[in-house]
């Protein structure tokens, strides 16, 4: 051997061979095998694995093992009890006196067994057939001493996206997906430097060469498995995945707050033991043994090579349907997916999760598109960080999404829970940024100009804004407020002055963004009304008669002024109209008490919530729409989509819905705020329900989806023209 090449080995600069094995003797293929469970604590998570393993796995032939590490929750327990009983020829339990550790925990289960064993996390869950095939992978080559299969978390096991956490791809539960995989795969079994923890078949002739896990070093778990395969390369053993397995795995649900500190430890642990593992690592990252397997899962879930895909386009959004589903969200999901076919498309989202540190990403396929989706808790203690002005972690994070996906045009949705500066990131990138103005957010903290009194608010000023809303209350709490909103408005209008064009559906929007001088006039500005894709046509509406059908549909939220349409409900006879109201009760349930109380006995009726594909039935069930909002509008695509079902809308004065009837008789208009003028249009109806027959006529057909998106498409055209001068 090269004495250099000695020398960067014993530095940990050279990686190992982990390909190739001694070339041993073929081996029987096991008759059985166990599948060993440490159990600690996560009692649901525990249930949901030992459910699945008794549905997928033949009991009759191999044997659960079930080590429970020392004393558990009572929760724990009945868990492990309710399924013992229910098999006791088939479920072993052994108790730990007092905690060891996973690393112990782990070894007491495979010395309690003689053959070849799989470690099992309690937070998997397993697919149909998987042990079956996991034996097929290690009777492949007599030289593989361990095998993983593929996973949602598994850092290099990972899939759909390597070293993520990975959701299970939409329109897919655990068990379709694992079908999927099973059917792409080409069965090569990727050879791997490292087996991974999450399950891990190993082979009893390798446990009896080399030993068990080192629970010395690496006492309380991780690091223990890439120990062990590094021992295992150095006997001439190798490591493999079997790329027709997929296992689900929750993802540290043991461990909780410890988690970062034992991933310290392990790795210098590792790297102290093996001076070549991080070399190695690096190596087999570079080569990317998975890429053939990954590639094969993503075209099955709807991906297309980028050769076939003239355009590549990032989203950047604050939420991501079905985690989120309001208006701006769910119009982001759709735009996304409609470009998916022409276009190279992905996602960069926010999303909430008590379970993740704000900064954790977890990674979703959704119809072929990349949805990368950031956890903000909304926690900081940062008055910065927490008011969106920047976030240093998340913009690292975005620049790398960025250089990975390449975009031709970055389309911003909306900066709230990520921050101001992730544009300034585009820009050093050199990527062209449209910007759709969804809301009034970068002009007013609370978003839509709804004060703190619920009144609607004439525009922003410094000292009104101060006054409304309290951004942080660091002492001198009055000084220190006025400097972190003066901070908002520079970050906001430096984020406005990066974009290449902006985007709104309202004349309105417009107008005011230009009012306040917080976008430049030299900036293209496109006023393109949002198209709807309710598909079914309206149909020839009911002869009116009592009780008249009221309809609202939206958030149950204080600025969306659902208790002026209340107030005005009580003055209507029960027995001639009722107002039936469409949405989620539980959001603000002190304000749904409140309408409660307020309802007396007019005919109010709660509905709840209701399938995006039910909506058309929504709207065919009432009369008429109220939309009563106390806070502006920027375009209102739940009174569209009445419209094109047909349905009039009375709705409140100012902001866009003052563009929504285009000059026709087709439905009302009321003063902000004002019940009792609701409360008149809505008896003029009620005594004359020939109007809703004579608005409906002329109700204007709405734009469709289609060629709004293509309107968007002509933006990014011009926008890369521009640039490209």
């Amino acid at each position: 051997m090269d004495p250099r090449a000695s020398i960067r080995r014993l530095l940990g600069r050279q990686p190992i061979d982990w390909r190739h094995g001694a070339g041993r003797a073929p081996a029987f293929r096991p008759v059985a095998v166990d599948v060993v469970v440490p159990v600690y604590q996560a009692a649901a998570e525990l249930d949901a694995c030992i459910e699945s393993v008794r549905r997928e796995t033949n009991l009759t032939r191999h044997r659960l093992l079930l080590v429970v590490d020392g004393p558990q929750p009572a929760d724990v327990d009945a868990v492990v009890e309710r399924h013992a009983s229910a098999l006791p020829e088939c479920v072993r339990v052994i108790r730990n006196a007092q905690r060891l550790g996973f690393v112990g925990t782990a070894n007491r289960g495979m010395r309690e067994t003689a053959g070849d064993v799989v470690l099992l996390n309690s937070d998997t869950i397993v697919t149909a057939g998987w042990i079956e095939r996991m034996i097929d992978a290690v009777c492949s080559s007599p030289d593989i001493g361990t095998v993983t299969p593929l996973s949602n978390h598994a850092t290099i096991c990972s899939v759909p996206r390597a070293y993520e956490e990975n959701l299970v791809p939409a329109g897919h539960d655990v068990a379709s997906f694992g079908a999927l995989v099973e059917r792409v795969s080409a069965r090569t079994y990727p050879r791997v430097p490292t087996g991974v923890g999450v399950c891990l078949y190993i082979r009893r002739a390798l446990i009896d060469d080399i030993g068990t896990f080192d629970e010395e070093r690496f006492g309380l778990g991780y690091g223990e498995e890439n120990d062990f395969c590094m021992r295992a390369i150095e006997r001439g053993w190798v490591n493999v995945v079997d790329d027709a397995t997929f296992v689900y795995h929750a993802g540290h649900r043991s461990f909780g707050g410890t988690r970062s500190a034992l991933e310290r430890r392990g790795a210098s642990a590792l790297q102290a033991r093996h001076p070549g593992y991080r070399a190695t690592i690096a190596e087999a990252m570079r080569s990317d043994p998975l890429a053939g397997a990954r590639s094969r899962i993503v075209i099955a879930l709807g991906w297309i090579p980028d050769g076939e895909r003239p355009r590549r386009i990032v989203h950047l959004v604050h939420g991501w349907p079905p985690f989120q589903q309001a208006g701006t969200e769910l119009y982001a999901w759709w735009l996304a997916r409609r470009q998916r076919g022409s276009c190279h498309v992905a996602v960069y989202a926010r999303g909430a999760d008590p379970t993740r540190a704000d900064g954790e990403a977890i990674e979703l396929v959704d119809g072929g598109i990349r949805v990368r989706i950031v956890t903000n808790n909304f926690t900081a203690r940062d008055p910065f960080r927490r008011n969106a002005i920047r976030n240093a972690s998340v913009e690292r994070d975005f620049a790398r999404f960025l250089r990975d996906e390449r975009p031709d045009i970055l389309h911003v949705h909306h900066l709230a829970g990520h921050a101001f500066s992730l544009a300034r990131v585009a820009r050093r990138l050199g990527i062209p940024v449209v910007m759709q103005i969804q809301d009034w957010w970068f002009l007013c903290a609370r978003v839509n100009f709804f004060d703190r009194d619920g009144k609607r608010c004439t525009g922003p000023a410094p000292r009104k804004c101060a006054w409304c809303m309290t951004l942080t209350k660091v002492p001198p709490a009055a000084l220190t407020n006025r400097l972190v909103h003066a901070t908002r408005r520079s970050a906001a209008r430096a984020a406005l002055a990066i974009a290449d064009a902006f985007v709104a559906g309202s004349k309105a929007i417009r107008d005011d963004y230009l009012r306040w001088g917080s976008v430049s006039r030299s900036t293209p500005f496109h006023v393109l009304p949002y198209g709807v894709a309710i598909e079914q046509a309206p149909t020839t509406r009911r002869d009116v008669q009592h009780p008249v059908r009221f309809g609202y549909v939206g958030s149950i939220s204080p600025h969306k002024g659902l208790h002026l349409a209340v107030d005005a409900m009580r003055d209507l006879d029960p027995s001639s109209a009722r107002l039936h109201i469409w949405g989620n009760a539980a959001a603000y349930p002190d304000y749904v008490s409140e309408l409660e109380r307020r309802r007396g006995t007019a005919a109010v009726v709660f509905e709840g919530r209701f399938r995006e594909e039910d909506k058309a039935k929504v709207f065919a069930a009432m009369d008429v729409l109220i939309i009563p909002s106390i806070a502006l509008e920027s375009f209102g695509i739940a009174p569209r989509e009445a419209m094109a079902c047909g349905v009039p809308v009375v709705a409140s004065a100012g902001g866009a819905f003052d563009e929504m009837f285009e000059g026709r008789d087709c439905g009302a208009l009321f003063p902000v705020g004002d019940a009792a003028a609701l409360a008149t249009i809505m008896r003029k109806i009620v005594d004359d329900p020939s109007i809703i027959a004579r608005w409906a006529n002329e109700v204007p057909a709405p734009k469709r989806e289609a060629d709004h998106a293509r309107e968007i498409e002509q933006v990014y055209e011009q926008v890369l023209a521009e640039r490209s001068r």
